[in-house]
């Protein structure tokens, strides 16, 4: 018989954001409409990492205050996702008061969200009760059977059309697939409003995109007069001109009626906070670019859950450059990032405090408590309220009443009225006959740079490589040596190496999209000396 049964959620950056039930010392998942008693792979990772602790906490936390206080220094507040409980921004609180510098922006999916901004004005995701009542659904730059596993069993038997340069799971269960040239999306969006029209399609034009008359004429057929959700990833917008792609796609959208008062039928990683009168929110006195931060240019530098070592672009400038800065690391293992770290501060994990769990995919709210106790490791909370009372700064409100106002929905899902903006054309990137496109995804074993690391670059068969063959690898940022793997699902001229790769930020350049809020991963060219 349970006798002490305790709620808590995934903290994983991820769409589904599952609820997990605490018992008897085990996890399991929840019945929820989401999680549906399963849980992923992922979480199994998660449960066998090592985490950090301290012996010696007071004392390490003594030593934060004193490098904190210390007159006239440049300090930068670098925070990543490492957990996604709400509570992990209460740590801004702190450098709001100590005037520091906040890394703002994205690496992954700022240009979308601005794109999205430019033409709805709000980024919110629809009610899942919308994507059930669809019968078509785009998968539009996500592999949807990975990222979000749990949505998708609830919609599989729905029609799917995807597109993506890569033949992912979801392709190939999907009733049409687009298989793409990387940044094609922008023309096809363009096309496909054509299409709707019923104007002439230009033959050139879609040869160069890798797709058919044929295939345009099949996925209109399938959304004309339907009703269509789409699933966006963030492959559409790691380009220079993100956020213009996401706004043309967005005018496909609103041509099929999808923007109706509300948004009602697509999804992209939203503003979950949107709905509460959130009293963790910051303003910000000096601000920064996240996406190419120089770390150097500050004597200290406050890194919270990120591992900017591999998920930063331009990886060897990102080394150097903590090499030469004082260095605070808080987070709940020990990673690449850490091991640049001057002070390491053990993170409590989503086990051993409370917290609040939104996600960026569906309306669930979760409460966490406390699962299990330890005091060799710090929660936010705690370490914020530690630090206020060292300062003898005020204003710090009681934890629960951070907590308490995800109870309450104080702004229901915003009317929209799209406004569509002429923009610049996107061209494809401009390539030679021995040069490849770069495309960064999400691996099967892996999320961002945690968990396992997949070693290769894979290449469609065409070329002539002979799998586990070490090629050199050069973009205009860097060059590395790394082992081939052959596989068909890879369209021409890209070259694919996941974004869980120890080395494939060596090869990206810190260019801002035009956005000026995000990293272009993808406007990479590459060639194989």
């Amino acid at each position: 018989m349970d006798i002490d049964i305790k709620q808590t959620a995934c903290p994983l950056d991820c769409f589904d954001a599952c609820k997990v039930i605490y018992s008897n010392n085990k996890l399991k998942p929840a019945n929820t409409q989401i999680t549906n008693n399963k849980l992923c792979r992922l979480f199994g990772y998660l449960q066998n990492e090592t985490n950090l602790y301290d012996e010696n906490l007071n004392q390490t936390l003594d030593k934060v205050f004193n490098i904190l206080n210390q007159k006239n220094k440049k300090i930068l507040y670098y925070k990543g996702s490492g957990n996604m409980g709400v509570m992990q921004h209460i740590t801004k609180k702190l450098f709001e008061n100590l005037k520091a510098t906040f890394a703002v922006g994205s690496t992954c999916e700022a240009s979308g969200e601005a794109g999205i901004l430019m033409g709805r004005k709000y980024n919110v995701n629809p009610a899942i009760d919308d994507l059930l009542k669809s019968e078509v659904i785009i998968v539009w730059g996500r592999n949807f059977t990975q990222t979000s596993s749990h949505i998708y069993n609830l919609v599989k038997d729905k029609i799917f059309i995807t597109i993506d340069p890569i033949k992912t799971e979801i392709a190939t269960l999907s009733d049409i697939f687009l298989q793409i040239v990387p940044k094609a999306d922008f023309q096809l969006a363009q096309i496909l409003i054509d299409a709707l029209d019923d104007k002439t399609l230009n033959t050139d034009q879609l040869s160069k995109l890798n797709i058919t008359k044929q295939q345009i004429k099949q996925t209109i057929n399938l959304i004309k007069n339907k009703k269509v959700s789409v699933m966006l990833g963030i492959g559409a917008q790691k380009y220079k001109e993100g956020a213009i792609i996401f706004h043309q796609m967005d005018k496909l959208f609103n041509k099929l009626k999808l923007f109706e008062n509300r948004n009602t039928g697509v999804w992209y990683l939203s503003n979950s906070a949107y709905p509460f009168d959130n009293k963790i929110s910051t303003k910000y006195s000096n601000i920064c670019t996240y996406a190419d931060v120089k770390f150097d240019d500050f004597d200290i530098v406050f890194i919270q859950g990120a591992n900017p070592v591999i998920s930063a672009a331009n990886q060897k400038r990102t080394i150097k450059a903590l090499q030469n800065s004082f260095v605070i690391y808080f987070g709940t293992t020990k990673n690449e990032t850490a091991q640049y770290a001057n002070i390491i501060i053990p993170a409590k994990t989503f086990l051993q405090k409370k917290d609040v769990r939104l996600s960026y995919g569906h309306d669930e709210i979760m409460f966490c408590d406390i699962c299990q106790e330890n005091n060799k490791a710090i929660s936010e909370y705690d370490f914020t309220k530690y630090m206020f009372d060292r300062f003898d700064f005020d204003s710090l409100l009681e934890e629960d009443q951070y907590l308490d106002c995800f109870k309450t929905i104080a702004n229901p899902k915003p009317n929209i009225k799209f406004e569509a903006h002429k923009t610049k054309d996107v061209p494809l990137l401009d390539i030679d006959d021995n040069q490849f496109y770069l495309i960064t995804s999400k691996s099967t074993n892996a999320l961002n740079s945690q968990f396992k690391s997949d070693p290769y670059a894979y290449i469609n068969p065409k070329y002539g490589f002979k799998d586990d063959q070490v090629v050199t690898i050069s973009s205009k940022v860097g060059t590395i040596q790394i082992k081939i793997k052959n596989d068909p699902k890879v369209c021409n001229k890209a070259i694919l190496i996941y974004a869980s790769n120890k080395q494939v930020n060596i090869l990206t350049s810190e260019q801002l999209s035009d956005c000026q809020t995000n990293a272009t991963f993808q406007d990479i060219v590459l060639t194989i000396i």
